[in-house]
C-alpha cells in the first residue's frame, strides 16, 4: 500500500511545518540537519538574532536525541545513534518552533521533569546565573554533556519551555519537547 504522501505534506504545511525528520540521529546527522535549516532562514531572509537561536535550539535538541534516547545503536562510521523525530516550523504569529521527541529510560524522565520544572521557573537574570553556575560544576551524574542544554535553550527561547512526558511501559516514556525561538 502506497502511504498518502500528498495528505501528509499538505498536513504539515497547514501547520507550518518546514522540516520534518524521523528516524536515527548521529552527529553527521544533526550537522547536516543543521546546515538545511541555515541555508531554509538564509533563503527566507529571517533576521540574524532569529536563525541563531532556531539553529542553536535545532541543534541542542537534536544532540539530546543522539545522547539519551532510549533507542540506541551504535554504528561503527557514526558513533552513537538515537532515534528521534525533530519538527522545525512557524506558529501563526511568525515565530519559530523546535519541537522534538524520542524515548526515554522512565527513570530519566522524573529527573527531567526536575531540571526542566527549575529551569521554567527562574527569571532571565537567575537563569543567566544557573548557567554560570552549571558551568563551573562538574556534569551531574549520568550526564552525557555538560548540562547546559536545556538552560541553553531557555535563555535562547521567546517562551517558557513546553514538553510532555508520557509513559509507555514500566521501563520507558516518550519525551516532547517544543521550545518557540
Amino acid at each position: 500500500m502506497t502511504p498518502d504522501m500528498f495528505s501528509y505534506y499538505e498536513d504539515m504545511r497547514s501547520k507550518g511545518v518546514i522540516l520534518y525528520f524521523s528516524g536515527p540521529m548521529s552527529q553527521t546527522v544533526v550537522e547536516g540537519m543543521a546546515e538545511i535549516m541555515r541555508e531554509k532562514m538564509r533563503a527566507e531572509d529571517a533576521a540574524m538574532g532569529v536563525a541563531q537561536r532556531v539553529f542553536a535550539i535545532l541543534v541542542e535538541q537534536m544532540q539530546n536525541i543522539v545522547r539519551y534516547s532510549a533507542d540506541r545503536l551504535s554504528d561503527a562510521r557514526e558513533g552513537a545513534l538515537g532515534h528521534g523525530q525533530v519538527v522545525v516550523g512557524r506558529e501563526s504569529d511568525g515565530r519559530f518552533f523546535v519541537a522534538c521527541g524520542n524515548r526515554i529510560r522512565s527513570a530519566d524522565g522524573e529527573r527531567l521533569v526536575r531540571r526542566i520544572e527549575h529551569i521554567r521557573s527562574l527569571s532571565d537574570q537567575d537563569l543567566k546565573a544557573h548557567y554560570r553556575q552549571t558551568r563551573r560544576a562538574a556534569p551531574a551524574e549520568g550526564s552525557l554533556g555538560a548540562g547546559l542544554g536545556l538552560i541553553e535553550m531557555a535563555k535562547q527561547a521567546a517562551r517558557p519551555l513546553d514538553f510532555r512526558i508520557t509513559p509507555l511501559d514500566t521501563a520507558t516514556a516518550f519525551f516532547t519537547m517544543k521550545v518557540v525561538a
